[in-house]
């Protein structure tokens, strides 16, 4: 039977869900999820890449696309 009322300290919290860091990253990251459906292919590129490189590599695409497409407008 599992324990109905684990401990779970301060350090253990902390060490459970940490992100992958990235030097570029000036600013906090938002507490809010972006999620999107995409292609089966692309999809099928994306999952060839480890987790971390996954990640890393979309928030600096997705990053690198709404600064010039959608903040530099001005």
């Amino acid at each position: 039977m599992s324990n109905p009322s684990p401990l779970q300290t301060q350090a253990f919290k902390d060490q459970q869900y940490q992100g992958y860091k990235e030097d570029w990253l000036r600013e906090p990251l938002a507490k809010q999820v972006t999620g999107v459906k995409l292609p089966q292919s692309i999809h099928k590129a994306l999952r060839s890449l480890s987790a971390e490189e996954r990640v890393k590599y979309l928030r600096r695409v997705i990053c690198e696309a709404v600064k010039r497409d959608l903040i530099d407008e001005k």
